[in-house]
């Protein structure tokens, strides 16, 4: 009985990967989860929100293929704004103004604020009923506009995400690595929540929201703390919940693409997991604080199986390394060799299984060049994993912009230009059902 316990907790990380993607994967084939309710003939104004830091003249790009998308010129926006970056983005935005003066309206924030505040200001910029927030290094796929904005022809559906697919995919293993889990995780992984409609993180590289649903809870955003302490991070789970708890859905369309770079540097992909894994566990102790109303607005099964995963993920490094003082270093280290080697093994198979289908769920994606370099990646995943959690518990005093960091120069405080709407009668919004 013991050793069975023993033995679970090194494997515990296999089995979340297996229940999470490969039920994902089942749900995928035998449902239409994949598949939500679209309606291309609705066409509001869109706003597309960018917030920049540190993004140099690569900004130019994703402005340019978000003006490029499959969708009508004369009802869409970008309101980008700069937050106090170290490096020349400011200038590269000045030229992206100039070049597309009747779409793109840019802003400079006074001070270094966050991505949530520079989100707050584009929206006091915007004019669109459906707003658009995105990360300044994403291209958008031609169709991602209109894939995003036709599943609010579900009128119970508040917010809307999409794939986020990965460019430099063989760079190295890290990249590797990353490759498969953003794949995994937005074609597969989401899949059963997205069936009930209860998608618990919509990543903000895409997220696609209705304007009032925004306004709603732009202060609620803005205001998080972790007992006191400002929290910066985090904004995409949180507007995503926050947007769910008020009975709407919030879904992800596996059809609307954008790309962007996986980190390449190991001290950048760390300082990413860890940014990522304070919001998730900041987010689990605020839904079991709040388990009463979540059980009332969502329901047993989809509140179990998001809550679940993630509650003892927060607590396998506890359990593991408590496992491994109690049965002595020699056994725990063959225990934990194996299970390193099977995880090894499964990433060697989900990178053959992302060849063999990522051209036909997500069109333009890369292959891996060498699945066995995957195997490497598995192995610091696992060993990745038991520390991410520790640092991120007690770093949650920690906000930063994260890989686009650099020594700071305070710019000079820049006045937002003056709002102007052009008026602009787009189709109603369908009201929410009750």
């Amino acid at each position: 009985m013991l050793e069975g316990v023993f033995h679970f907790w090194f494997y515990f990380p296999i089995i979340m990967v297996l229940l999470q993607f490969g039920g994902g994967l089942l749900v995928r084939l035998a449902t239409r989860a994949g598949n939500p309710v679209r309606d291309y003939g609705y066409q509001p104004m869109v706003s597309v929100l960018l917030p920049v830091y540190n993004e140099g003249e690569h900004v130019l790009a994703t402005i340019d293929s978000i003006l490029d998308c499959d969708w009508p010129a004369a009802r869409l926006e970008i309101v980008a704004v700069d937050d106090c970056s170290a490096d020349d983005s400011w200038h590269w935005l000045q030229v992206a103004a100039q070049r597309w003066p009747q779409h793109v309206r840019i802003h400079r924030n006074a001070v270094n604020s966050g991505k949530h505040v520079s989100l707050s200001h584009a929206l006091g910029q915007s004019c669109g009923d459906v707003l658009i927030c995105i990360d300044s290094d994403c291209i958008f796929d031609r169709q991602a506009v209109r894939e995003l904005v036709a599943c609010f022809a579900d009128p119970q559906v508040g917010a809307v995400g999409g794939n986020i697919g990965i460019t430099n995919v063989n760079d190295n293993v890290l990249t590797i690595g990353q490759t498969m889990v953003y794949y995994m995780s937005f074609q597969f992984g989401k899949m059963p929540q997205n069936l009930s409609g209860h998608v618990f993180c919509i990543s903000g590289c895409l997220f696609a929201v209705r304007r009032p649903l925004f306004e709603q809870v732009e202060a609620e955003v803005k205001g998080r703390n972790w007992f006191g302490l400002g929290v910066r991070d985090g904004e995409d789970r949180y507007m995503t919940h926050a947007i769910m708890m008020r009975g709407w859905k919030t879904i992800v369309n596996p059809h609307a693409t954008c790309w962007t770079a996986a980190p390449t540097q190991l001290a950048q992909f760390f300082s990413q997991q860890v940014r990522w894994r304070r919001s998730g566990l900041r987010d689990l102790f605020w839904t079991w604080r709040r388990m009463p109303e979540h059980l009332r607005l969502i329901g047993m099964l989809p509140l179990l199986a998001a809550l679940v995963p993630e509650t003892f993920t927060a607590i396998w490094s506890f359990l593991l390394i408590a496992t491994l003082l109690a049965n002595g270093i020699s056994q725990a280290a063959t225990a934990l060799i194996a299970a390193i080697l099977t995880f090894s093994g499964l990433f060697v198979a989900a990178a053959l299984l992302y060849n063999l289908t990522c051209h036909r769920l997500a069109p333009g994606s890369i292959r891996i060049r060498a699945p066995v370099l995957a195997a490497v990646s598995g192995a610091w995943f696992f060993v990745d994993a038991l520390l991410i959690t520790l640092v991120a518990l007690f770093t949650f005093d920690v906000g930063t912009w994260g890989t686009r960091e650099k020594p700071a120069i305070q710019p000079e405080p820049t006045s937002p230009p003056a709002h102007a709407c052009a008026p602009v009668t787009p189709p109603p919004f369908p009201e929410q059902q009750a």
